[in-house]
């Protein structure tokens, strides 16, 4: 059984194969996965944010700050147990140190 085709369609049939194998070897599309942070073009600014959301973002900066500090304060209660035991644990001046940091970063942004 012997198909005919025209010319017009044999085109037609060769473009639509080779078209799609072009463009993947050339990297003329590149491929845009969802969720990817696509660059901007150049001289392009993203907008600021607005006033509400700089301010839920600050509140919501602090409150996980706050939520880090109470987690490093429980911690430091059993380091300070252990070190009434005579035993001193090892992450106990790194603690103490990222407590001093952390209440100093909530108070100035309390204040602010």
């Amino acid at each position: 059984m012997e198909v005919r085709l025209s010319a017009a369609r044999i085109v037609l049939l060769v473009s639509l194969l080779t078209v799609p194998a072009l463009t993947q070897q050339s990297g003329m599309i590149a491929p845009q996965l969802p969720g990817r942070n696509w660059a901007l073009p150049p001289g392009v600014r993203p907008e600021p944010p607005r006033g509400d959301d700089a301010r839920v973002m600050r509140l919501q900066a602090i409150h996980e700050d706050a939520e880090h500090l109470s987690a490093l304060s429980s911690s430091l209660q059993s380091d300070l147990q252990q070190l009434q035991k005579g035993m001193l644990t090892k992450d106990l001046a790194e603690n103490l140190k990222k407590i001093e940091k952390l209440s100093k970063k909530l108070r100035q942004e309390v204040a602010q």
